[in-house]
């Protein structure tokens, strides 16, 4: 019994110590045991695996297919906030003449203006070169009225031929301008 007894209490035996074992590990299993924190790069963990590099490569196509959808998409109409509505804009050609596109919403909540609106259009006029004096630009001035409806649409024909614009919209108390070209032949209508 007393045999049996030494056995149980005697330490176990390890054939292989720690260090030794650590001495034939990698590199980065002796830092990992060193206690010296590994921080890996974000380009190691971007693309540390196949499944991250295809999770990589389709954020970014995603990303690309965005800006081209948001750049493309609509007709290239310009927007703008006047007296709380929603103004987006379009000059396109139809047949021989210019029609810029007035498309008016309201907001969901709040308020809103109502009432007239008077639009002057003006072409951009070259600049004159030195010691000459430029002509005066020619504007072509309309009045619509803003009801009390979720959403308008007003249709302008313009005396002018050309591609860019100066726009300016004028409330009692407010006036806006924005520079507008003239949608090229992909939106023409007849």
């Amino acid at each position: 019994m007393n045999d049996s007894e030494d056995n149980v209490q005697k330490d176990p035996v390890f054939y292989y110590s720690r260090e030794r074992r650590l001495s034939r590990a990698s590199p980065r299993v002796q830092q990992m045991n060193d206690g010296v924190p590994i921080r890996p790069s974000l380009s190691k963990t971007l693309f540390a695996t196949r499944g991250h590099k295809l999770i990589f490569a389709t954020i970014i196509l995603f990303c690309i297919t965005f800006g081209f959808t948001s750049r493309f998409s609509g007709r290239g109409e310009v927007g703008l906030k006047l007296g709380g509505n929603s103004i987006a804009m379009i000059i396109v050609p139809v047949e021989e003449t210019l029609v810029m596109e007035i498309a008016k919403k309201v907001p969901k909540s709040g308020e809103f203006y109502i009432g007239a609106v008077d639009i002057a259009v003006s072409p951009v006029m070259p600049k004159p070169r030195e010691g000459e004096q430029g002509e005066a630009p020619r504007v072509f001035s309309h009045r619509i009225i803003f009801n009390a409806v979720e959403s308008e649409n007003y249709n302008l024909s313009l005396p002018f031929d050309g591609t860019d614009y100066f726009v300016v919209f004028s409330t009692g108390d407010e006036h806006k301008s924005i520079r507008l070209k003239v949608r090229d032949g992909g939106n023409k209508r007849k």
